[in-house]
């Protein structure tokens, strides 16, 4: 058996940036960085990115709304970042599978890691029961063997994917995002520090999305709007419907690798880095003001799934807690993932059996928490437009 694994020397990156991360696109792209000699943090790479935004995308074919707290889609924010680092970066998108495999097989051949994008419905290690095809991870190397690779994802050891499951991830066609094989080519090693213009201009990317956004339902505005419908929807919709959008809103927001609250935990984190390298005072008094915007998304969070009655109290936590043997990862604990994940149909149905005299009381708190989140950002953002 013939097994490559990334870089000449398997133990050139540290382990804590072979595995694991916050957010994919910014975990796979730090991980990459640091395997050729560049460390970057993952909050400094979000800020690089300009990644703070607001996104409400009503229902689709799926039926459900997709929600979401960054600025921009891949590519987009992608190429920020790494135009914040002086690096040219391809963005590549074959026009078949043999093509896909072989295009990233090459590098891997050379003991080189490969960020490429998929479907987490594809991804087994997730167990995911949506489509999703615009997460990013990393290929480290291959087992022309057992036909295999062994990736690097958000979960804290290595994953191993069989080379149909990799192909079914790469070439899914559902929406939202389809990868489309898409990978990422870059002299990884020609990275640079980020200048003082480079943190600045993603600010003011973050600021010019939520300030002025292109869409109504995105940015600030697009976060007060989301806040009214709510308020409405909790009143008048099945309440079926409406555990399952707001334990769906929770998962966005909170659990699907954000770094928590809707990416606001790393966004006050790359904040208190561009403090730092900038001594811009208009950052000084950003930081602050970042900390309470993610005080009110914890409230906000808190109430999507609220402790008032037990059903909502259970499907919180267990939601919660399979999240956590997902990302842990050994066979125990996807065991104990999919047990947890069997239950989450009947919780959702004890949880709408229990929402009617909760409506009202629990529609009105939530569109009043969410205008304390607007109003905690607008603090934020009218300071940081000073940058």
């Amino acid at each position: 058996m013939t097994v490559r694994a990334a870089g000449r020397d398997s133990t050139r990156a540290p382990a804590a940036h072979r595995h694991g991360g916050a957010h994919c696109e910014t975990a796979a792209l730090h991980k990459v960085l640091a395997q050729h000699g560049t460390q970057v943090s993952e909050p400094l790479l979000f800020g690089l990115g300009g990644g703070i935004s607001f996104m409400h995308m009503p229902a689709g074919p799926e039926g459900r709304a997709f929600v979401g707290g960054r600025n921009g889609p891949f590519p987009d924010f992608t190429r920020r970042m790494t135009d914040g680092l002086g690096l040219p970066m391809d963005v590549v998108v074959p026009a078949d599978p043999a093509t896909a495999w072989q295009d990233v097989r090459g590098p891997l051949d050379r003991g080189e890691p490969v960020i490429v994008y998929g479907d987490l419905f594809h991804l087994p290690y997730y167990q995911a029961t949506r489509h999703f095809g615009a997460h990013a991870f990393v290929l480290l190397g291959h087992d022309p063997d057992a036909r295999t690779v062994t990736v690097s994802d958000r979960c804290r050891t290595a994953r191993t994917l069989t080379l149909d499951e990799l192909a079914a991830a790469r070439g899914s066609e559902h929406p939202p995002f389809p990868p489309r094989y898409a990978w990422l080519r870059a002299d990884w090693a020609k990275a640079r520090e980020p200048s003082e213009d480079a943190v600045r201009r993603g600010v003011r990317a973050s600021c010019d999305a939520m300030l002025n956004p292109v869409v109504p339902t995105f940015g600030l505005r697009g976060l007060a709007a989301y806040g009214a419908g709510l308020d409405h929807f909790v009143r008048k919709s099945p309440a079926a419907d409406v555990v399952a959008a707001l334990g769906g809103a929770y998962v966005d927001f909170e659990l699907a690798g954000t770094g928590g609250c809707g990416f606001r935990v790393m966004f006050a984190d790359f904040l208190t880095e561009a403090a730092a390298r900038t001594a811009d005072p208009a950052l000084e008094r950003a930081r602050p003001l970042a900390r309470n915007a993610v005080d009110a998304w914890h409230e906000f969070l808190a109430l999507l799934l609220p402790s008032w009655t037990p059903a909502f109290t259970e499907l919180r936590d267990t939601l919660n807690a399979r999240d956590q043997h997902l990302l842990r990862g050994s066979p125990q604990d996807q065991d104990a993932a999919r047990t947890l994940g069997s239950h989450l149909p009947g919780l959702r149905s004890r949880a709408a059996g229990e929402l009617d005299p909760l409506r009202a009381q629990l529609a009105g708190e939530l569109r009043a928490v969410v205008r304390r989140v607007v109003e905690a950002e607008q603090h934020l953002f009218d300071v940081l437009k000073e940058v």
